[in-house]
């Protein structure tokens, strides 16, 4: 029997180019999702509060229906259903999320923060034409994209967002893609310290410095804030408020075109700091990934980093830094290319250990960037003996086989809009055949990404 090609699952980000009747419909859109969401959790908080059980994600639904058919509410009925259907799973998984204790409660959406909507993708017909960039999304019309490469796989849904600078994206969720073919590495494995100053230190002695790309438009980002707040304080003024005192909850300002401008700007400065950033890290990431057949990296804390440490500078230090964002890209590449990422324990002391003789020097202070081991005498840079302690350690613990693999995140759902239908002859299937990535089969799993934590006196010496 011929074994099945192994596939796996990932994302197509897209520019959408809707016309202006077509955004003006999915601005519209994503403000009716937002009334969806909070007359839903009303629905919900009203129930319990009565000692009913709360409504699911069905019985919503149902309700919507009847919602849609209200004379006060039936602009709803002019907008696509399948968004609002999207917006009641989510509401429910945020409940499943709150209950694991994943997350807090659900709670009301605030006007202008719903800025996206998804939509399924019907396998019972061709809705987006690959080669020229279209995309058919029912109550929307014909979507225009860019096309920047070949979109392989099933398409299953997309995600319409737009940013603070007003563009518009799509993010296709695929499966059934072809594996690429794997490229021998160069070295069996790499240690990576992530940094700040430098933002990856290779355990080959390579250095990738920091972009700092908030940091080169502060100044900017700063006199637009002034602005928009002396913008503000005249707003509430013209309403009779009091600019110096805070406004009330659900205050609502006249913006004036002036504002508009302002706020624009910052949306549009915003979208620029995050290109940059994102054109950064994605270098970083396919070089170190490229690089070797074991990616070592260390579990940093890099929400309490930002949330709590040090000065106000440092936090946003960490912000620009993105060191989040480059580990999850780290993760999915190496899934793509057969490598293995080993997490070592953010507790293991590898900057303080002495990468020639394991001595650790527990005296070593947070300022030291260079040090002198008092049992050896060998001399360090922190960082890149850093590296080199974490590339040791992470080819150990995969040795061991120690904690449980995390595999990749798959894709929402178990069958595609309309896959049954298909599979019952109803009509003809559309596109390549379904992924079998989802059976237990070795051939098709990513490589796994450990995070193995280290017993022993070794807490509390990380550095």
């Amino acid at each position: 029997m011929t074994p099945e090609p192994a596939t796996l699952e990932r994302a197509y980000r897209v520019r959408l180019r809707p016309t202006k009747a077509q955004a003006r419909s999915l601005q519209r859109l994503m403000g009716a999702r937002r009334f969806v969401w909070n007359w839903a959790l009303q629905q919900q908080v009203e129930a319990r509060a009565t000692g009913e059980k709360r409504p699911g994600a069905a019985d919503l639904s149902r309700a919507l229906t009847a919602l849609r058919q209200a004379p006060e509410t039936a602009w709803l009925a002019e907008l696509p259903r399948q968004p609002f259907n999207q917006t009641l799973r989510d509401l429910d998984r945020g409940w499943s999320n709150c209950f694991a204790g994943r997350a807090k409660r659900p709670r009301r959406k605030r006007f202008g923060t719903v800025q996206s909507a998804r939509f399924t993708l019907d396998q019972r017909r061709a809705q987006v034409e690959r080669s020229i960039g279209r995309v058919q999304l029912d109550g929307i019309g014909r979507l225009r994209f860019r096309v920047t490469e070949e979109l392989a796989g099933r398409l299953r849904s997309i995600t319409v967002s737009r940013d603070g600078a007003g563009r518009w994206f799509g993010s296709f969720t695929a499966d059934g893609v072809p594996v690429p073919d794997v490229v021998p590495a160069a070295i069996p494995s790499v240690g990576v310290d992530l940094g700040l100053k430098d933002t990856a230190i290779l355990s080959t002695g390579e250095r990738i410095a920091a972009g700092r790309r908030l940091a080169a438009k502060l100044a900017t980002l700063r006199r637009y804030q002034r602005r928009s707040v002396r913008q503000r304080d005249a707003a509430a003024a013209r309403q009779g408020l009091d600019p110096k005192r805070p406004l009330r909850k659900g205050t609502r300002l006249e913006p004036s075109k002036r504002m508009a401008v302002t706020k624009q700007r910052i949306g549009r400065l915003h979208a620029r700091i995050a290109d940059s950033r994102r054109d950064h890290q994605h270098p970083v990431s396919a070089r170190v990934v490229g690089l070797a057949s074991v990616v070592c990296l260390e579990d940093l804390a890099v929400k309490a980093m930002g949330r709590s440490m040090g000065r106000r500078a440092f936090r946003r230090s960490v912000a620009d830094a993105g060191l989040g964002e480059l580990r999850r890209q780290l993760a999915y590449k190496a899934a793509w290319r057969g490598r293995v990422v080993s997490t070592v324990d953010r507790f293991y002391p590898s900057s303080t250990t002495c990468g020639d003789c394991g001595h650790v020097h527990a005296g070593l202070r947070l300022a030291d960037r260079r040090w002198t081991c008092p049992a050896c005498g060998a001399e360090h840079d922190r960082d890149l003996n850093a590296a080199i302690n974490i590339e040791r350690e992470g080819p150990r613990l995969l040795a061991e086989g120690s904690g449980k693999p995390e595999r990749t995140r798959r894709s929402r759902g178990t069958h595609a809009r309309g896959e049954d239908a298909c599979a019952a002859g109803k009509a003809p299937p559309v596109g390549p055949p379904t992924s079998t990535n989802r059976e237990p089969d070795c051939r098709a799993a990513p490589p796994p990404i450990l995070t193995v934590r280290r017993d022993g006196p070794t807490r509390g010496g990380g550095g």
